[in-house]
Order: C-alpha cells, then structure tokens, then sequence
C-alpha cells in the first residue's frame, strides 16, 4: 500500500503570499520556495526547498546570490539532490502549486523512508547533513 503524501505549507524564502504574489515580470522569476511535506493524516511535516526560475529568471540572475546559495545547497546536498529546480515559461500560482503536487505525489511509497529517498532528490531537505534512520 502506497502512502499518501501532501503538502502542508508552500511560500517563498522571501515572498510570504504566493497565491498572491505577481512578480514585475511573469518571464522573469527566479525564487526558493519552502514546502512542508508530510504523510496524509499524520502530524508533523518536513521542510524542503526548491528554486523556481524562468528562463530569463535564470539569465538574469545566474550571477546573484540566490545562485551562489543555490550553488551551496546542491554542495552540501551533493550525495542526494538532483533535481531542485524547476523551470517554468512564466509565473502562475495555479502551475506551480500542480506542478509541484506532481512532484510530491511522485514520491509517494509505500514507506516515509522510501517517499523520503525520493524527495531528497528532488528536493533540498531541512535534515540534509544529519544521518537519517
């Protein structure tokens, strides 16, 4: 039997509303996002974090900090992490919030250290450097 997985919480590192958010420029976003991700029905939850660029978000901003921070994430994350970016053609709450609903949903296994092997994947996790079990 496969557990169900859901996000409990999803904002930006330094927007507070994404629902909403309306950047300057829709083509042009480049944001870590936190998600609390836990097991369906059960208390408590994970925190796991994402960067969201658009293309031009990413040329823009490849020289930035929150480039060099992402850059020291995947460091520190190296033995996991392989897929904490996701790259859109322009901002809209609604895409984002399914597309990573998509992501959590495929992370789902029939364990919460198996979904969790996944997310750490996909996603940067609050626990990285300390020894799970």
């Amino acid at each position: 039997m496969t557990m169900r997985l859901e996000i409990r919480s999803l904002q930006g590192v330094d927007i507070e509303d994404l629902r909403a958010w309306h950047p300057a420029s829709p083509a042009d976003v480049y944001e870590m996002l936190e998600l609390e991700i836990g097991e369906a029905g059960v208390p408590g939850a994970h925190i796991f974090q994402l960067l969201l660029a658009t293309p031009e978000g990413l040329e823009a901003h490849h020289k930035g900090e929150m480039l060099k921070f992402f850059s020291a994430m995947q460091e520190r994350a190296k033995t996991f992490v392989t897929d904490a970016l996701v790259v859109v053609d322009h901002y809209d709450w609604n895409e984002v919030r399914e597309t990573l609903a998509r992501r959590v949903a495929s992370c789902e296994r029939s364990t919460w250290n198996e979904s969790l092997e996944c997310l750490r994947r996909k996603f940067f996790w609050e626990y990285e450097d300390i020894k799970y079990r």
